[in-house]
């Protein structure tokens, strides 16, 4: 009940926010912010969340449960990043097909964790590393292939992590004016 009524609340208190795209800002190209929270309460599995923005506004966000148990902070956001690349590619390919993109442009997606952007950018996979599924691995071959580039953003800055937890407010606001939300 104490989380339906938060729900509500959240609801109510963001019924006049829209996102507002600026069409002065180069449309062509869209930036991604992927981030994770390591071992939720609830059954310890992580929380992923991104979103994509261009022209100062969200064009595609995510937030959800992982379906494996993460066995690292580290595991946690690199699958994030590859449900994020995941993104990017369809991104990329639905601008391709409209005409708005070419096909060679390279997509940057900014993540806080360095152990994980370093294992997306060494195709040598170490010891503590082999665990991790095959299918997150994909990751670095669109690295090796220059088709998304990770980039390396501390917590202030990380606009995805109003996707994966609570936040203060003062943090909250930023992110929600991050993600192009005004109220109108």
């Amino acid at each position: 009940m104490t989380a339906i009524k938060r729900v509500l609340q959240y609801l109510s208190g963001t019924r006049n926010l829209s996102i507002i795209y600026k069409a002065n800002v180069d449309y062509l190209n869209f930036i991604g912010y992927t981030d994770a929270s390591y071992a939720n309460a609830d059954k310890r599995k992580s929380i992923s969340g991104y979103v994509f923005i261009t022209s100062s506004g969200a064009i595609t966000w995510s937030s959800k449960k992982q379906v494996t148990k993460a066995l690292s902070s580290t595991e946690a956001e690199y699958v994030a990043m590859s449900e994020a690349a995941r993104e990017a590619c369809w991104l990329c390919s639905l601008h391709s097909e409209l005409g708005i993109l070419q096909s060679e442009a390279l997509t940057l997606l900014h993540g806080n964790n360095e152990g994980s952007i370093a294992m997306a950018k060494n195709p040598v996979f170490h010891q503590r590393a082999k665990h991790i599924d095959i299918c997150w691995h994909w990751v670095c071959d669109l690295v090796q292939d220059a088709i998304i580039e990770f980039i390396s953003v501390h917590d202030p800055e990380q606009t995805a992590d109003i996707f994966t937890k609570a936040l203060p407010c003062i943090k909250h606001d930023k992110h929600v004016k991050g993600l192009g939300l005004v109220s109108v």
